[in-house]
Parts: C-alpha cells; sequence; structure tokens
C-alpha cells in the first residue's frame, strides 16, 4: 500500500502526467476499498482523484484498461472523467488510473431519498443506458445473447465456493441457498425475453452515488458491463439494504424510482418494458446481491477485517430479510 508520503514524492515528478498545471498543493486518502485507495490531489483549480492498485492486478475485477475505457463511454454528467491510466506502476510505482473528481457526499438516510432525487437518480442511470446493444458480456467483448439471473447467481456463488468455500459452508448460508434459488427461478422467465442490453454500473449502491445540489453522479465503475438495464435498479437498496453500503426504501419508494426511470428511458427500450417486468427483474438482482454480498461481510468478519458492531447488523438483516423474502420450501 502506498502511503501519503511516498505518492506525494511521485506526484511532484509526474504531475503533468495526471492532468496537474503543476505540483499538487493537496493530496489527502479518500478511502480505501477492496481494489483501489483513492487519493484527492488538487492545485488551486483543478482537482483529480488518483486511484492506485491495492491487490494483484490479475485478482481485479475488471481490468484497469477495461474500466478506464468504461470511463470514455460515459455520458457527460454521469462519472468521472477519465485522465490517465498507467498498468505498468512506472510512473507512481504501482498500477493506478487518474480520472476527474466527482464532487458530492453519500446519502443513505432514507430521508434525504426523497421522490425528487428518486427521479434525478432514475434519469441519470436512464442517460446511461441510453445506447443499445444485442450483446451481453464484458464490455470489451460482449458475447452473449442473454442473460439469466440464475447463472448470475450461480456464478457469483461459485467463486465463492473455489475460493473461500468456508464462507459458503456456513450452515447458515446452506440454510439461504435452497429458498435463494427458488426465489431466482422462479422469476427467470422474466429475463428469457430480454434482448436489449445496456452499459451498467454493475455496483450501484448508494455508497456510490454522490449527491451535490441535489444532482447524483456514478463513482467507482470497476464491475460495469454490458447486462440487463433493471440490474442498476436493484442495488441502491430496497426492503434488503445493506446499512452504511444501501439505503432503506419501502415499496412506494422502490416503485417510484421504477416508474420514473422507465419515463426516462429512451424509446426503444421503454417500449419493450412495463413497470411489472423492471420490478420483476430489480427485485430479482437485490436478492442475488443481497445474499452474495453477505458472503463478502462473512469473510470480513472471519479475517477480523470487519467493522465491529456494523458488519455483524448487515449479517443478520441480510439473514433474516433472505428468510422473509425466499423462504426455502423445506
Amino acid at each position: 500500500m502506498i502511503d501519503d508520503d511516498t505518492l506525494r514524492a511521485a506526484l511532484d515528478r509526474e504531475w503533468a502526467w495526471c492532468g496537474l498545471p503543476h505540483p499538487p498543493e493537496w493530496v489527502s486518502l479518500l478511502g480505501r476499498g477492496e481494489s483501489y485507495a483513492a487519493w484527492h490531489v488538487a492545485t488551486r483549480g483543478t482537482d483529480v482523484v488518483v486511484r492506485v492498485v491495492r491487490r494483484p492486478t490479475d485478482d481485479l475485477p475488471r481490468a484497469m484498461r477495461e474500466e478506464f475505457t468504461v470511463l470514455q463511454l460515459l455520458p457527460e454528467g454521469v462519472g468521472p472523467q477519465p485522465v490517465a491510466l498507467d498498468e505498468s506502476g512506472d510512473r507512481l510505482g504501482m498500477p493506478a488510473m487518474v480520472v476527474g473528481l466527482v464532487p458530492g457526499e453519500v446519502l443513505t438516510d432514507p430521508g434525504d431519498w426523497d421522490e425528487e432525487l428518486l427521479t434525478r437518480f432514475a434519469r441519470v442511470i436512464a442517460r446511461l443506458h441510453d445506447r443499445a446493444y444485442t450483446r451481453c458480456g464484458p464490455v470489451g467483448d460482449p458475447q452473449r445473447s442473454a442473460v439469466s439471473i440464475v447463472g448470475a447467481f450461480e456464478a457469483g456463488l461459485g467463486w465463492w465456493i473455489e475460493h473461500q468455500p468456508e464462507v459458503v459452508s456456513d450452515p447458515e448460508v446452506l440454510a439461504l441457498l435452497p429458498g435463494v434459488r427458488a426465489y431466482l427461478a422462479e422469476r427467470e422467465p422474466w429475463f428469457e425475453p430480454v434482448r436489449r442490453f445496456a452499459l451498467v454500473h454493475g455496483d450501484l449502491v448508494a455508497a456510490n452515488v454522490l449527491v451535490e445540489d441535489g444532482e447524483p453522479r456514478l463513482v467507482d465503475w470497476e464491475w460495469a458491463e454490458i447486462d440487463d438495464p433493471a440490474r442498476d435498479l436493484g442495488y441502491l437498496g430496497g426492503r434488503l439494504a445493506s446499512e452504511g453500503v444501501q439505503v432503506r426504501l419501502d415499496r412506494p419508494a422502490v416503485e417510484h424510482l421504477v416508474r420514473a426511470y422507465l419515463k426516462a428511458a429512451p424509446p426503444d427500450l421503454a417500449a419493450t418494458e412495463t413497470v411489472e417486468s423492471l420490478l420483476a427483474r430489480r427485485d430479482a438482482w437485490e436478492v442475488c446481491e443481497s445474499l452474495l454480498s453477505s458472503l463478502h461481510d462473512r469473510r470480513l468478519l472471519a479475517e477480523g477485517r470487519h467493522e465491529p458492531g456494523l458488519t455483524e447488523r448487515r449479517i443478520a438483516a441480510a439473514t433474516a430479510g433472505l428468510r422473509d423474502v425466499a423462504p426455502s420450501a423445506g
């Protein structure tokens, strides 16, 4: 992990590469995720974010170049502007990318997400989904002609079984799987007709939405791909919201979000969707994400990398919520 002094020394050499007019006057750590540490780097009048990898590049969910390509495809005002990319690590001593600063704050209080903000959020997603794709998959090579929620869930679960089998073998997790699988299988028919795909953020939890003066913008694009547009409606929050990451939305709020999205959606997408179809798939994505995210929290807890109290509450809430939403027939 690169520290402040090492990064500052590197930036004093590479400030022009970072898009700065002269050496930085401000270097401050914004936060650390699983894949990147993000630093706010600024001179008077110019602000960028330097994202430095925290794990081997081969272990990143998406290659750095693929995420950088995604940023180049974004409509103006949806997310950060791409500035520079160095996969070799020659510039700063570690592989890094530089993007424009997106100002704003994360809002996870349900009281902040009124109908106006939900409507504006829906419009941002609709703008992101404007371009139609006939295949889904990685941005650089979308080859699949259909999307399957059952397939997406089993692929995600398969990663955990291969890399962290002890997390999946927890009796509490094993007890949840039959109900979740049955719930997703029941909704699979809603996915079968989908043939109009879009560039999706892929991890659009509330923690990846920054709001400035009532306008939401989207950050952290490492999970972006070509996929079902309804996926980006399922992660902000709902009845299964993860504390501190998502926002707890009641059913009327969820339905308002979907209706606002459908109203703002590009005509070719709106022609193939209904509120019912989007809600059905949105709900399935929410259940899928809740189970898989809870496995991540369980791993953090087992490894002692958790936030005491908060992580335990997230696990307990996900477990109780999934039992309620997707009870096992057994």
